[in-house]
């Protein structure tokens, strides 16, 4: 079982063999940001201190227990294969998955705040404060697209990795193309690789307050949620105030 201190620590260990220009400062941003502590989501799965590192992870996970096995090429490129009824329809490094893995949810940073509600302890008969997780997006810019720019903005993507990131929801979002969504998992199939990976993810590793049971990762509960409120409050500085990159335009390229 693994605490948050580990969570981070894998986590970093995996970024660190994106070998691309501009690693380090999207990793600078991931920091600075509440990507290491913020939930996963308001109310379903993760809802939780750090359940959005945690998810992140358990993505991947997914990704490479879904793909098959991998093969080194000779310049020490580690590929794996999304197989269909016994054929590969496609192959992609490690490190692609890394980053489509560990990325696709960038776009919950600087998502979420807490906040407070009254609720009677069943136990003692008092109303009691409270904390909860909210939606309060400080940039707007929607979900896959957000991750996809956000991502760009520091280093090169392949045209896969892209189209992987943007699409990564499916057709769970009701605002999807759907037209354009299936056009691109045809011409991308690793698309709905990493939406399966999410999913099984959310349904089926991950409850409300930690992973279940037989997933190995520490359940890191609600309860540090309520010495956690102030970090919401008090955002680290937002792309755009200090020396961050602004938003370039994302062309599906």
């Amino acid at each position: 079982m693994e605490n948050k201190a580990e969570l981070i620590a894998r986590f970093e260990a995996e970024m660190a063999r994106v070998k691309r220009p501009g690693i380090d400062k999207l990793m600078d941003y991931i920091r600075k940001s509440d990507f290491y502590t913020a939930p996963a989501s308001t109310k379903f799965h993760l809802s939780c201190e750090s359940g959005l590192l945690q998810h992140s992870l358990n993505v991947l996970d997914a990704l490479r227990g879904l793909l098959d096995e991998n093969q080194v090429n000779e310049d020490g490129t580690e590929m794996w294969f999304y197989m269909v009824a016994g054929s590969p329809v496609i192959q992609i490094s490690d490190e692609s998955l890394i980053i489509i893995a560990l990325l696709h949810d960038i776009c919950k940073t600087y998502f979420y705040s807490t906040s407070t509600r009254n609720v009677k302890n069943e136990k003692t008969g008092k109303w009691e404060k409270v904390p909860f997780y909210t939606v309060n997006d400080l940039m707007p810019l929607g979900h896959g697209p957000k991750s996809a720019m956000l991502v760009k903005n520091y280093i090169k993507l392949t045209s896969e990795e892209m189209y992987a990131i943007w699409w990564h929801m499916g057709f769970t979002d009701q605002n999807t193309d759907t037209l354009s969504l299936t056009a691109a998992i045809q011409k991308y199939p690793i698309i709905w690789a990493l939406h399966t990976a999410d999913m099984m993810a959310s349904s089926f590793m991950e409850d409300k307050d930690g992973n279940k049971d037989g997933f190995g990762w520490q359940e890191l509960g609600a309860e540090d949620a309520s010495g956690s409120a102030g970090q919401y409050a008090d955002n680290p500085a937002m792309p755009g105030d200090s020396d961050e990159p602004v938003f370039m335009e994302a062309a599906p390229c």
